[in-house]
């Protein structure tokens, strides 16, 4: 007898493993096997599970042995597998548990590939953060999204698909030439409808996200207005009045003073008192609006 003929023998024919459904067998996992070991505690920790895909062979010598420490005579030689039960990973299920990361219903999903076709009883899920994309990737682009079956409460199975990922969304696109540095008003801009990534962040997808804001370069007539190619826009312009608010303690100053540079949201500015002349530092709070906090009324009101 060849050593190949003695381990075909040891294994269990296809389709004859018990199915387990945690991570231990137990006492109750090898009775329903077998029912001389009817006898013993369900709850007796036998052996630790397979991983999914593999298999846990209880030959007859270990049968033997597991008998004797509980008292069970086994009536002939036996032999027993235990698996997990696999069930079938298909388009339907993939395509499920993308849109319910998505949180969209009308993302439309072609499954290319799958990368498991089997995986363990439990909950099909692809993070946003196992999708694998670049900026610049489109609905036509297909992408690599690794996901994982959650199973027996706490374990993972890892599974992956190859996809395209498609919605009608809308981009707002240039209906005239936009220059670097220079203001973009509502004329010149349009929103166009396209079928595009659905989780494409770089760009903008309303009028206002772009009205107001100025280009960084040229962006030519037709094209998407990306999000890069926007400079966030100016709150207040050198030479422009602003309206300042001076606050220190209990009280509050409103006055008007001179912006001597430009700046952002948040941004610190110097500012002149038209009055006294004199300089003094705000924070810039919204369109032509700047806050002192703390600040030395004495500089804002021109008092010595």
């Amino acid at each position: 007898m060849t050593a190949w003929f003695v381990l075909m023998t040891l294994l269990p024919p296809s389709g004859s493993c018990q199915a387990i459904h945690s991570d231990q067998i137990t006492g109750e996992d090898l009775g329903r096997a077998l029912p001389a070991f009817g006898r013993i505690p369900h709850d007796a920790m036998i052996a630790n599970a397979p991983p999914p895909e593999g298999q846990r062979i209880f030959a007859w010598p270990e049968l033997q042995r597991i008998g004797r420490q509980f008292g069970v005579e086994l009536p002939s030689k036996s032999r027993i597998c235990f698996e997990w039960q696999m069930r079938p990973v298909g388009p339907d299920d993939v395509r499920a548990a993308m849109r319910e990361s998505l949180q969209s219903q009308n993302v439309r999903i072609d499954v290319l590939a799958i990368g498991k076709s089997k995986a363990p009883e439990g909950k099909l899920v692809f993070p946003l953060s196992g999708l694998s994309a670049s900026t610049n990737v489109d609905a036509t682009t297909p992408v690599s999204w690794r996901g994982e079956v959650i199973y027996d409460s706490s374990h993972r199975f890892t599974v992956w698909a190859r996809v395209r990922l498609a919605a009608t969304m809308t981009r707002v696109v240039a209906k005239e030439l936009l220059l670097p540095g220079q203001t973009v008003t509502a004329p010149q801009i349009a929103l166009e409808t396209v079928d595009d990534f659905p989780l494409r962040g770089n760009l903008t997808r309303s009028l206002e996200q772009v009205i107001g804001h100025a280009p960084l370069r040229a962006i030519k007539p037709g094209a998407p207005v990306m999000r890069a190619d926007l400079a966030e826009p100016l709150q207040v312009r050198r030479g422009e009045s602003v309206l300042v608010t001076a606050v220190s303690g209990g009280a509050q100053l409103r006055m008007e003073a001179v912006a001597e540079n430009s700046g952002k949201q948040g941004e610190m500015i110097s500012l002149r008192n038209p009055r006294s002349g004199r300089s003094f530092r705000a924070r810039i709070e919204g369109k032509d609006q700047a806050l002192v906090i703390a600040g030395p009324v004495a500089v804002l009101t021109g008092v010595p």
